[in-house]
């Protein structure tokens, strides 16, 4: 089992590229955007730390890690209907700059995958943080995006907040 995971978490990381699902905006799933005042790397680490104190996910793990390519484990406990998921996730960073993330299997959900991007903006950082969730359930779509929203903003004001706490401590 530990080997098969191995092999899987390797092929998953080797496998993931900048493919045109990632390099176009699609036209589904759900977007949020915040404007935040601090730097760059105050943003980036502040959506780092955001994954290890969400309140929605009971816990989130490095599998594997090679170079900018992240394999992730995850474990959200408030999806409606479905309950909680695990997800086993690729992630691919251009730092300071994008997180591009793309499920590779899950107990519960169809299809996974997003993005986190930064931005310079006149007033310090514009983040926005696209995701795309079929959970597979029939006719649960619309029901799925209005409660990715709402965890969207949560996670972006989330992020805001330290974002800018991080920049203040800094001065």
């Amino acid at each position: 089992m530990k080997k098969s995971l191995g092999l899987l978490a390797t092929l998953a990381i080797c496998s993931f590229t900048a493919s045109p699902a990632f390099s176009q905006s699609p036209s589904d799933g759900v977007t949020g955007k915040v404007e935040i005042t601090a730097p760059a790397q105050a943003v980036w680490d502040a959506v780092h730390h955001e994954r290890q104190s969400d309140p929605d996910i009971t816990y989130s793990k490095v599998v594997e890690q090679k170079g900018n390519r992240v394999l992730l484990e995850q474990k959200f406990n408030s999806i409606p209907v479905v309950g909680a998921a695990t997800c086993l996730l690729v992630q691919e960073e251009t730092p300071l700059k994008r997180i591009d993330y793309k499920m590779v299997r899950s107990d519960k959900f169809k299809e996974m995958w997003g993005s986190w991007e930064l931005a310079e903006s006149p007033s310090g950082i514009t983040l926005s943080l696209h995701s795309v969730l079929d959970t597979g359930l029939p006719y649960a779509q619309s029901v799925t995006n209005q409660f990715l929203k709402s965890k969207i903003d949560a996670r972006l004001a989330r992020v805001k907040t330290a974002a800018e706490g991080l920049a203040q401590k800094a001065h």
